[in-house]
């Protein structure tokens, strides 16, 4: 099984890519063709 995936983080906003085969995966960030952590706008989701 192979999985690759890009994950947000809710609070920052940075884009991760994740990848999975057989029993082992990993995580980095995101990097732009200047090496910077590529960010998402990040939506008010605050509970009230």
């Amino acid at each position: 099984m192979n999985v690759m995936e890009i994950w947000v983080d809710r609070e920052t906003g940075v884009n991760y890519v994740f990848h999975a085969s057989g029993y082992t995966g990993g995580m980095t960030p995101l990097l732009d063709r200047d090496e910077k952590p590529v960010v998402s706008p990040v939506l008010n989701t605050s509970r009230y």
